[in-house]
């Protein structure tokens, strides 16, 4: 599988079946040193994301003998790579959810990055 493939398929499924999700993020500018500084301005991005059920694999294998509590019960979000997400953040989905933002993962095809996972928790 080529990359663009990989991302081609992420980019149709987040357009048909995607979630509007927003954030907030500290503005930064440079002070007078050069030096990147974050102020107390707030901007609001926003982007559309596939929320899952389940851990995303391309490679996924079934074991049909097991026996017992095999679910994984957490919730991950898929993205492009080029959305700015970061870990602890919290996002709001299109129906006022707010959810905490986990550990990121990311798959990649021959060195360029294709998606990032993102396992996710329901906050009030």
């Amino acid at each position: 599988m080529k990359a663009e493939n990989m991302i081609a398929m992420i980019q149709k499924f987040t357009d048909q079946y995607g979630v509007e999700v927003t954030w907030k993020v500290s503005e930064t500018r440079l002070n007078e040193r050069g030096v990147k500084v974050k102020t107390s301005n707030e901007i609001i991005k926003s982007a559309k994301i596939l929320l899952l059920k389940e851990k995303f694999n391309p490679m996924k294998v079934f074991d049909t003998g097991v026996i017992g509590l095999s679910q994984d019960y957490t919730r991950y979000l898929l993205t492009l790579p080029a959305i700015e997400l970061e870990k602890d953040m919290i996002i709001t989905d299109n129906h006022n959810m707010k959810w905490k933002l986990g550990f990121i993962d990311w798959f990649d095809i021959g060195g360029e990055p294709v998606c990032k996972q993102i396992s996710i928790m329901e906050v009030k």
